[in-house]
């Protein structure tokens, strides 16, 4: 297994380099043409803590939703026929789920040509991220297509060119969109992939790495069908900072296995939750209930190290465990798939399309990993096994804090 734990930290440290927390933004875009002119409407969503990036010019920091309109206003603009369209209906906020951020607003396009389809260009995000990706739903007499939008690809004309005229996606269509969806989503998330390295770090043989990733599996792969239809609704921004605890919890008993000490590790880490609750108090104003689930966090890790300590069958505990936290990442799947504005009568296929994306992704990882210790496996000492194994769950458990913190406070 230490040999395992050697290509792993050859992997991390690589994909260090490139790998990302996972941005992306949505929106779906309807058009109705007339004989000299064309109403073009839209809606935008994104993350609340997306909109943390977008940089303000006065002393305080304005309210999130005011600022995605004002971003949205100045970097959003709309062309047909080679003519610049005028703002028809201002950018306003609408409703949105826990965790997001939503937009509307209309162009108005002065054309002699009512059959031209319009040009959007968007430099919403990509100035503050360069791997930030947007996703685009356009519909038009009862055509539906989808757009990608990315740092190099920021324009793009709508054209809907649906010979068989139909009102929306063939199964196959849904089917193969949504796997290349599912499949860019768990490789574009670092989040979730240093779950996965987490439990190989954890893992006390290939046996039972299999049973954990299985366990991760089914669990978000429930937690990911419950959510999409609308069976549980969970807090979005609790959900994305859970994800950050989960890898660290991980990473903690993976070095209390290896080193014997998880009775002690179970105190220290009570300790830190609290220190970091009352850190995070500090910061943000009204948290009381931030306060109360930090301290119910600790004392959640507290029972599960201590139980696991002293237990005679730790493999079936992390299995279970596992399978729980895989129940968190599943909504934080679904979170971006909701987002989609996939079309509701391909629902299965859509599921199953993406959910097997999810698991082709992760599974490209795995083999990468693999492959790459088939080549590796012979030029590294003992010693140095040791010290990478030790850097590769210093780097998770930090990524894991972040990311806990930084969600929380979004």
């Amino acid at each position: 297994m230490q040999r395992l734990f050697f290509l792993f930290a050859l992997l991390l440290f690589t994909a260090n380099g490139l790998a990302h927390n996972r941005s992306e933004s949505f929106s779906e875009w309807s058009w109705n043409a007339k004989d000299t002119s064309t109403t073009v409407s839209f809606s935008f969503s994104v993350l609340q803590r997306e909109a943390t990036r977008i940089p303000y010019e006065s002393d305080s920091a304005p309210e999130l939703t005011a600022l995605l309109v004002e971003h949205l206003s100045q970097t959003l603009s709309i062309s047909l026929d080679n003519q610049s369209c005028s703002v028809a209906k201002p950018v306003t906020a609408l409703p949105s789920r826990e965790g997001f951020l939503r937009a509307e607003g209309s162009f108005s396009c002065q054309v002699a040509n009512s059959e031209a389809a319009p040009t959007i260009k968007l430099d919403s995000f990509f100035d503050l991220l360069a791997t930030h990706t947007h996703y685009a739903k356009a519909r038009h007499d009862g055509e539906v297509a989808e757009f990608l939008f990315t740092q190099s690809l920021r324009e793009q004309t709508f054209e809907l060119n649906n010979d068989s005229a139909e009102a929306s996606l063939s199964q196959w269509q849904a089917f193969s969109q949504y796997l290349w969806i599912g499949a860019e989503h768990i490789l574009g998330g670092i989040d979730h992939l240093a779950f996965v390295f987490a439990l190989i770090l954890l893992a006390a043989g290939w046996r039972e790495m299999a049973w954990l990733i299985t366990g991760f599996t089914l669990g978000h792969s429930i937690s990911l069908v419950l959510a999409v239809l609308q069976l549980a609704k969970p807090n979005g921004i609790m959900v994305e900072a859970l994800i950050g605890f989960t890898i660290v919890l991980v990473v903690v008993e993976a070095i209390g296995e290896r080193s014997d000490k998880l009775k002690l590790l179970a105190p220290g880490f009570v300790a830190a939750g609290i220190v970091m609750a009352f850190l995070l108090l500090l910061v943000k104003h009204d948290a009381g209930q931030l306060l109360v689930g930090s301290i119910g966090i600790a004392i959640f890790s507290y029972c599960y190290l201590r139980v696991v300590a002293v237990s005679e069958v730790r493999a079936r505990w992390r299995l279970l465990v596992t399978s729980v936290f895989g129940l968190i990442h599943g909504f934080g799947f679904a979170g971006g798939l909701l987002e989609t504005g996939f079309p509701a009568d391909q629902l299965a296929f859509v599921l199953l399309g993406f959910n097997l994306g999810v698991e082709l992704g992760q599974l490209l990882v795995l083999c990468l990993v693999l492959s790459g210790l088939y080549f590796a496996q012979q030029k590294a000492s003992d010693r140095f096994r040791v010290t990478a194994v030790n850097l590769v769950a210093a780097s998770l458990s930090g990524l894991g804090c972040f990311w806990f913190v930084s969600r929380l406070l979004s």
